[in-house]
C-alpha cells in the first residue's frame, strides 16, 4: 500500500534557483517527515561549487545519494568512488566518509532512519 498526501498549499520545485559557485555549498530541504521531536526522513536538494571539499562526515541517520549532474569524488571506508550522474550510493548510519566535487555537483540526499538488524553495508550502482 503506498500512503499519499494531499498537499493544501501551492506547490512549486524549481529544482535550483541558482548554482553554487566555487567552494560554496547550496542545500534546499524538499521533503521532512517527522514524529514528534524525532526526524525520521529528510530529502535535500544539494549543490557543490567546483572544487568543494567537505570534511569527514558520520550521519546518525542512513544516507541514500543520487548524483544529477556534476562529477567528484566520495571516499568511503577508504575507497574512492566517483560520483557522476546516475550514480546512487547508500551509507549506512555511522560510517565516515568524505566528498569532493571536482565541477559543480547537484545531488539529491535523503537521509533516514536506521533500522538495527539491517545489513549496514554501503553500496553503490550507476544507471
Amino acid at each position: 500500500m503506498v500512503q499519499t498526501t494531499v498537499m493544501h498549499r501551492s506547490f512549486h520545485l524549481q529544482l535550483l534557483p541558482m548554482k553554487a559557485a566555487a567552494q560554496q555549498v547550496i542545500n534546499v530541504e524538499v521533503v521532512e517527515y517527522t514524529h514528534g521531536q524525532q526526524i525520521l526522513y529528510q530529502q535535500s536538494l544539494m549543490s557543490l561549487g567546483a572544487d568543494t571539499a567537505l570534511p569527514e562526515l558520520c550521519d546518525e541517520k542512513d544516507v541514500t545519494i543520487a548524483i544529477l549532474e556534476g562529477c567528484g569524488n566520495l571516499t568511503l571506508n577508504q575507497e574512492s568512488i566517483p560520483l557522476e550522474p546516475g550514480r546512487f550510493i547508500f551509507i549506512p548510519a555511522q560510517m565516515p566518509h568524505t566528498l569532493q566535487s571536482y565541477t559543480s555537483l547537484v545531488f539529491l540526499l535523503c537521509r533516514s532512519e536506521s533500522h538495527a538488524g539491517l545489513q549496514d553495508t554501503a553500496w553503490a550502482i550507476t544507471l
